[in-house]
């Protein structure tokens, strides 16, 4: 039997083994500097990231105060709307966060009040709430469906029901008005569209626009004969026809003025 040995290793003299080098002084000492900054770092990190998450909830936190509720409204321009369905409308009656009053909503919500025609609402810190009113003017008035008679403006815009009709806005005969807020139809537009172009010396003279069934307009003004206006097509130029007539024309004895087309008008005299 063959004797197997494993070869031996050679033998290493103690003074020929490698050394391990030693690191220099400067070189340890650049290395722990280093580390320490960036611990420093990371702490600054840490530091600046829990003071802002610190600010924000403090920032939340004072917004959600009582302190900063609303506790004072101010109100301008409004003449026919009350402060209070100004409020209300606007969401401010219950005093809430200010941080909570979303000014493009609650211009919004103040449009659909029949009298607003624009507002503007501000907040100032830390509980003022500032709303500015443009209300719509009133042009003529119409039978209302309900009863009483109804206010509306230049658009046809139902401003408001009223027991009484007023003297001073001219009647648009045979249309009948809907509830406060929504729009008249058509046929009352085409009155509407007369009482609006007429000329300052001319409107407080208008009585009546009548809107007949054929979609024809009769016009009654004081101390003038009856005008047969026709359709609500070339409106200013059959006023100005009209307005000649009543300062150039000898309209005793004119039971009617017919302005229908506007460059031959025609009197009706008997």
């Amino acid at each position: 039997m063959t004797d197997v040995r494993a070869p031996s290793r050679p033998e290493v003299n103690a003074d020929e083994r490698p050394t391990r080098l030693r690191m220099d002084p400067r070189i340890r000492e650049r290395r722990v500097a280093v580390k320490r900054d960036e611990g420093r770092r990371r702490l600054r990190v840490l530091m600046a990231a829990g003071g802002l998450v610190a600010s924000i909830g403090a920032a939340y936190g004072v917004t959600r105060s009582p302190l900063t509720d609303v506790d004072r409204v101010t109100v301008v321009g409004n003449a026919s709307t009350s402060g209070d369905e100004i409020r209300d409308a606007a969401g401010l009656a219950r005093k809430p966060q200010l941080a909570d009053v979303e000014p493009i909503d609650a211009v919004a919500a103040l449009q659909r009040l029949p009298w607003v025609q624009d507002a503007t609402v501000v907040r100032h810190w830390p509980g003022t709430v500032e709303v500015r009113i443009v209300e719509r003017l009133p042009v003529a008035t119409l039978a209302a469906a309900p009863g009483g008679w109804a206010i509306v403006d230049r658009s046809g815009r139902v401003l408001e029901i009223v027991p009484e009709r007023p003297a001073e806005l001219a009647l648009v005969a045979g249309p009948v008005a809907p509830a406060p807020g929504l729009q008249v139809d058509d046929a009352a537009l085409d009155g509407l569209a007369v009482v609006d172009a007429l000329p300052a010396t001319m409107s407080q003279l208008l009585e009546t626009v009548t809107v007949n069934g054929d979609e024809t307009l009769t016009l009654g003004l004081k101390g003038v004969p009856t005008v047969q206006f026709g359709p609500a097509a070339q409106v200013r130029a059959k006023l100005v026809a009209l307005s000649t007539l009543m300062t150039r024309a000898n309209l005793k004895g004119v039971r009617a003025i017919d302005v229908r087309a506007p460059t031959a008008p025609v009197l009706t005299r008997g």
